[in-house]
C-alpha cells in the first residue's frame, strides 16, 4: 500500500477541459491501471467517476451522464483506515485523500488481484459494446418462446456491496488486521477460515483451488458445457453440476440457470442453492421433483443453455441474474419474479462469506437464498400442479453468444463490409485455394452470372500447404480482372479450427463430425448482416469431409434465407478428370510445370514459378 501525490497521478482531470467524458473515461480505464477518475472544477473536487459508474451508464443506455458526488474519502493519509476499507471492498484498491477545503491531496492505493482488474475491463467493454443489452434481449426471447414455466430472480451487486460495506466498514467486521498468509484470490488464511468455517485448513484451500482450476468449459455448437468428472468438491455429469439426493423416481424438474452463484463456484456439490432447495423438497415430500444445476462460471455463457435445453410445460425454469440482465418485456409471462438483494443483506457478517463479489459466496448465503426461493415456489402452488404429457423440445440446436456478434461488428468495419440497399443480388464463396486453380476461377465466374455482388472469403486459418498470406494474394491476383468481387479473409468464425476443425484434418478423418455451428454462424450473422442470398460451392466427388459440408449447407442455410447452389467441377480434359488443388500440389512436388500450367491461371503459375 502506498500514497500517490496529486502531481504524480494520471487520473485527475478538469471537467471543463473534457469534451466527451464517457469516451475519454473509457479509453483511460482501458489504457491505465486507474479504476477511478478524480474530476475537478476550478481545481477543487467536483466528483469521481469509477469504472463501475461508467459500466452502469452504458448498461442503462442513459443520455445524461452524471458524475458521482457521493464517495468515501479520507481527510489525511491514514493507511490503517484505508487497509480496513480495502479488505471490506474487495473490488476497490484506492481511496482519495481530500483536504477540508476540497483540495485533492492524492490517493492511497493498495494491491489488487489481476483477475479482478481484468474482469472490470471485460465487463466495461462488454457493456459499452452492447453485450448486456444482447443478453437481456435473449432472456426476453426465451421467456416469450418457451413452453416451460419461468421463474426469474435478480439481485443488485452494487446495492449489496454498497449497503453491506457501509454497515460493516463502520463496525470493522472483516478482520481489520489480518496476520495470516495469503492463499488464493487475495484472501488471507484468516479470511478463508471465515469463509469456509469449520472446514478450513490450508490444505483444503489448496485442494479446492486445484480442482476448481480444472473446470474448463468445452464449446459445443456455441454452448459452454463441462466434461464429466467426479472430484472431491465438484461432480459434473452430462453437462450438469450434480445435485446430491435427486430422488430416483423424479419425473418433474426445476432447472436453474445463471452465473457463479447458480453453479456454486466456491462450494461443494452439497452446498449449492440447488442442493438446499432439493433438501427442502424432499423434507416436505415432493419426491417427484428434482433440481438440476445448469449454472456456468461465465456470466456471458450461462444463458445459452436456455435455448438448447429440452423443456416442456411440466418444467420449471429458474433464471437467476444480476439486475442489469433483467428483461424489459414479457415479464407478464413469468410465473414468479423476485429480487434477492435484501436476502443477501439479511445474512449477518456477509462480507466474511464473499470471496469478492456477491455471486462468489459460500454455503451460508446459499442456504439463505434457497430458503427464500423454496418459500416463494410453495406459495405459487407450482409444486402441486398435475403433470401433463408435454414432450420436451429445444428451441434451437445451437447458440451464438455475444462475443461472436461483437467480433463481427469489428470484422465488418475493418473490411468495409455492409448490406447493399435495394434489390442487389448478393452471394458468397468460401475458399481455401491451396493454391488458386482454374477450378476456383470457373466457380467464381459461374457465381457472377447469378449475382450482382460476390464475396470471396479466403480461409484464414494457417493450416494448409500454402500460408494464408500467399493463398490470399493468389486469389486477389486471380480475380483482379473481375468486377463486383470483394476478397476478404474468412476471419475467426468462417471455416476455422474453432468452428470446423476437421476441415483441416481431411486426410486422417475416419468419421465426419458436426460442422453445423460453422454454418449457423454464417447464416445467422454473416449472411444476415451482409444480405447474402446465395452460397456457391463446387461438387465434391472425392473428399468426404467437404462433401458432407456441402450437404449440411443445403440443410441449414435455407433456414436463414440463403440458397445453396452447387456447380459441377470444371474438367481438365475430355476424360472428365476434374481440376483440383490436390493435383496442383502433386505437380508441385514433382516439379511438373506443364501440369501446373494446365491446372492454374497465369497469376498462380507466375507465383509458383518463383517458388520452384
Amino acid at each position: 500500500m502506498y500514497f500517490i501525490e496529486r502531481k504524480h497521478m494520471t487520473s485527475v482531470y478538469e471537467l471543463a477541459e473534457i469534451p466527451n467524458l464517457p469516451q475519454m473515461a473509457y479509453r483511460h480505464f482501458m489504457d491505465y491501471e486507474d479504476e477511478v477518475l478524480y474530476l475537478l472544477s476550478g481545481g477543487k473536487m467536483a466528483g469521481v467517476l469509477s469504472i463501475g459508474d461508467l459500466e452502469r451508464y452504458y448498461v442503462g443506455q442513459k443520455r445524461e451522464f452524471k458524475i458521482n458526488q457521493h464517495y468515501i474519502a479520507l481527510n489525511k493519509i491514514d493507511f490503517g483506515a484505508a487497509a480496513d476499507f480495502f479488505r471490506t471492498h474487495k473490488t476497490i484498491n484506492e481511496m482519495p485523500v481530500i483536504a477540508d477545503n476540497g483540495e485533492l491531496l492524492g490517493v492511497i492505493r493498495g494491491k489488487k488481484e489481476k483477475y479482478l482488474r481484468n474482469g472490470q475491463r471485460h465487463s466495461l467493454r462488454y457493456a459499452r459494446n452492447g453485450g448486456v443489452c444482447y443478453v437481456r434481449d435473449e432472456i426476453e426471447r426465451f421467456i416469450n418462446m418457451t413452453k416451460a414455466r419461468v421463474v426469474l430472480y435478480t439481485y443488485s451487486n452494487s446495492s449489496i456491496v454498497k449497503n453491506m460495506n457501509v454497515k460493516e466498514y463502520g463496525n470493522k467486521k472483516r478482520h481489520g488486521n489480518c496476520t495470516g498468509t495469503y492463499l488464493w484470490k487475495g484472501l488471507s488464511s484468516e479470511e478463508w477460515k471465515a469463509f469456509w468455517q469449520s472446514e478450513y485448513s490450508e490444505e483444503f484451500v489448496q485442494e479446492f483451488q486445484k480442482e476448481r482450476a480444472e473446470h474448463t468449459p468445452v464449446l459445443m455448437n456455441g454452448v459452454a458445457s463441462y466434461s464429466d468428472r467426479k472430484g472431491k468438491f465438484f461432480h459434473f455429469k452430462d453437462g450438469y453440476r450434480v445435485t446430491p439426493d435427486n430422488p430416483l423416481g423424479m419425473n418433474r424438474r426445476i432447472i436453474m440457470f445463471g452465473p457463479c452463484i447458480v453453479v456454486g463456484a466456491y462450494c461443494r456439490d452439497d452446498q449449492t442453492i440447488e442442493a438446499y432447495l432439493q433438501s427442502n423438497l424432499i423434507k416436505d415430500g415432493y419426491m417427484e421433483w428434482g433440481v438440476l444445476n445448469r449454472g456456468a462460471y461465465s456470466p456471458e455463457q450461462c444463458y445459452g443453455h436456455l435455448f438448447i435445453q429440452e423443456l416442456s410445460g411440466d418444467d420449471i425454469v429458474m433464471i437467476i441474474c444480476e439486475e442489469q440482465w433483467k428483461p424489459d418485456k414479457y415479464l407478464d409471462r413469468l410465473v414468479l419474479q423476485g429480487d434477492l438483494t435484501l436476502d443477501f443483506l439479511r445474512v449477518p457478517n456477509l462480507a466474511d462469506y464473499l470471496v469478492d463479489i456477491p455471486s462468489h459466496c459460500n454455503y451460508i448465503v446459499n442456504q439463505q437464498l434457497a430458503e427464500r426461493i423454496y418459500k416463494d415456489i410453495r406459495q405459487t402452488g407450482l409444486l402441486d400442479t398435475y403433470k401433463e404429457t408435454g414432450v420436451p423440445e429445444r428451441l434451437q440446436d445451437y447458440y451464438i453468444n455475444w462475443d461472436v456478434h461483437e467480433y463481427f461488428i469489428k470484422y465488418f468495419k475493418q473490411y468495409g463490409l455492409h448490406k447493399e440497399s435495394g434489390d442487389v443480388q448478393t452471394g458468397a464463396v468460401v475458399m481455401n485455394c491451396n493454391p488458386f486453380t482454374k477450378g476456383h476461377r470457373y466457380l467464381i465466374e459461374q457465381a457472377l452470372d447469378i449475382v450482382d455482388k460476390l464475396y470471396l472469403f479466403v480461409v484464414e486459418e494457417d493450416k494448409s500447404y500454402f500460408k494464408f498470406e500467399d493463398r490470399f494474394n493468389m486469389v486477389k491476383a486471380g480475380v483482379s480482372d473481375l468486377e463486383n468481387i470483394h476478397v476478404v479473409p474468412s476471419g475467426k468464425y468462417v471455416i476455422s479450427k474453432d468452428t470446423f476443425a476437421q476441415y483441416f484434418e481431411k486426410e486422417c478423418v475416419q468419421s465426419v463430425e458436426s460442422m453445423d455451428y460453422d454454418l449457423y454462424i454464417f447464416g445467422a450473422v454473416v449472411a444476415a448482416e451482409l444480405g447474402i442470398q446465395y452460397r456457391f460451392v463446387g461438387e465434391e466427388p472425392f473428399d468426404k469431409v467437404t462433401r458432407q459440408y456441402n450437404e449440411t449447407m443445403k440443410r441449414i442455410l435455407p433456414g436463414f434465407g440463403v440458397e445453396v447452389i452447387e456447380f459441377p467441377r470444371n474438367s481438365l480434359n475430355k476424360n472428365g478428370e476434374i481440376i483440383s488443388a490436390t493435383l496442383v500440389r502433386k505437380a508441385i512436388k514433382e516439379k511438373d510445370m506443364d501440369m501446373i500450367e494446365k491446372l492454374c491461371p497465369n497469376s498462380t503459375c507466375n507465383y509458383l514459378k518463383k517458388c520452384l
